[in-house]
């Protein structure tokens, strides 16, 4: 594409801190990508304390998705209630929460207002049509909304 600078991945938010939305954020850190890592504010305590419990996770699994244990220490703890205007300096925003549309449809009117122009919007969806979910993503965002899916465990699986 003349004239068109090339698209480098600096910044990824992972939506959802269960057992594939860890691991995909434990996969970016391991490539150096600085990650924000996503989920529902605690009712008590430390409000990010259901990502960092995720995070502490990620350092019992087997096979590790951390190429060093200390990776874990580079994903940076967020949740829906305090940090989405951090989306906005996003490449790409995954998400990876649970396969039920009206949750991910909800979360996506959530989020939407706080994309970036620029930012690139994939759900890991592995069974949910990607046509009805753009339909939840305002206009704006839809050219830039898109399905992946890793396959589990993503450091592992080399398919996306």
């Amino acid at each position: 594409m003349a004239g068109q600078s090339p698209f480098i991945v600096r910044k990824v938010a992972v939506l959802g801190a269960g057992v594939m939305g860890a691991q995909i954020a434990a996969h970016l850190v391991n490539a150096n990508v600085e990650v924000m890592l996503f989920e529902l504010a605690a009712k008590e305590g430390d409000p990010n304390d259901i990502v960092r419990k995720a995070i502490e996770g990620l350092k019992k699994l087997e096979p590790s998705p951390l190429s060093v244990p200390g990776r874990a220490e580079h994903i940076q703890a967020a949740n829906y209630d305090q940090h989405l205007d951090l989306l906005k300096d996003c490449d790409i925003v995954i998400e990876a929460i649970s396969e039920r549309m009206d949750w991910k449809k909800a979360l996506y009117e959530k989020v939407a207002p706080h994309l970036g122009e620029h930012t690139i919007f994939a759900s890991n969806t592995s069974g949910l049509s990607i046509n009805s979910l753009s339909e939840a993503m305002p206009e704006q965002h839809r050219s830039r909304f898109c399905g992946v899916h890793f396959f589990n465990p993503p450091r592992y699986m080399h398919l996306v």
